[in-house]
Parts: C-alpha cells; sequence; structure tokens
C-alpha cells in the first residue's frame, strides 16, 4: 500500500507544478470577478462533508482537491477537469458541463484507492459575484476494495473565489 501513497503524492506534486506555470499564462479566469482559486464546502459521498477547492489552470481547464471526512477517517481527492461552455446558454453567469478524471486515496488501515470520473453541471455566477455551485455524479472503481469495487457517488457543492 505504500506504492499508492506513494504515487498519490507524486501525481499531487506533478500537477501542483503545472498549476504554478499554467497560473503565470492564463489569460481569463471561469472564476470571473474572484479570481482563479476557489474553496468551499461539498456533501456527498464518499464521506458525509468535505472541503473542496478549485484552481482554474486556463479557461476551460481545472484541477479540484478535496477533502472528505466521514467517521473519524479522511479522503483526499484530485481531479482534472475539462469544461464545455457551449452546452447551456444563460441570460447571467454560465453553466458549464464539465468532465474529469482523478483519484481518491482513502486514510484507512489498510489505505484504499480508487480512479473517479467526475460528471457534472457548474454554474458560475454573474462577474459581480465570485462563486459557482455544481452537482456532480462520479463513478468510482475503487481498486484495493475488499468489496464491490465499483460505487456511484454524488456530490454537490458551493464554492467562494478570491
Amino acid at each position: 500500500m505504500k506504492w499508492i501513497q506513494k504515487a498519490f503524492w507524486c501525481f499531487i506534486l506533478v500537477w501542483g507544478l503545472q498549476a504554478s506555470t499554467a497560473q503565470a499564462r492564463r489569460s481569463a479566469e471561469p472564476g470571473y470577478g474572484g479570481g482563479p482559486f476557489g474553496i468551499g464546502v461539498e456533501l456527498g459521498y464518499p464521506g458525509d462533508w468535505g472541503i473542496v477547492g478549485k484552481l482554474w489552470l486556463s479557461p476551460v481547464d481545472a484541477l479540484q482537491p478535496d477533502i472528505k471526512f466521514t467517521g473519524g477517517q479522511s479522503i483526499l481527492q484530485l481531479d482534472c477537469l475539462w469544461h464545455s461552455f457551449r452546452t447551456l446558454h444563460l441570460r447571467s453567469g454560465s453553466l458549464p458541463f464539465y468532465i474529469g478524471m482523478g483519484g481518491d486515496l482513502s486514510l484507512t488501515d489498510p489505505a484504499e484507492f480508487g480512479l473517479r470520473v467526475p460528471l457534472g453541471l457548474s454554474y458560475i455566477f454573474g462577474r459581480r459575484t465570485p462563486r459557482d455551485i455544481y452537482a456532480q455524479i462520479v463513478p468510482t472503481f475503487w481498486i484495493t476494495s475488499g468489496s464491490s469495487p465499483l460505487h456511484l457517488y454524488g456530490n454537490t457543492v458551493i464554492r467562494f473565489y478570491s
């Protein structure tokens, strides 16, 4: 299980380095008036609730780290998301569809690792209100699970940008 933890932290390090260089070349932030980084509260599974962030790397690509809490244990998540702003057009704000790929690391003994594919809709408020809300479904394949490896989770979030 140690190799899974090492692989997860290497993944976070590589994406973190990419995010720091991508931030310098960004031309627009979909977070609108608040900037490229948002943080919020997430409800849904796995876990009961969590703290979720979002860092826009480009006008359509973002990283979404998350830490979930349930029953005294924690689950770390990291997703790389791609957004399509062409799906639905609104008078105020925007409603992009997104899809991504990422991983779960359950900090249990022994640790468990899962691969996830988040699919969702995010409502990004207008330029004067730096926040978004989203709902997503996330098929997750737990590689090291002793039970059924495939699970379908749902989440909802409100996030503020700074």
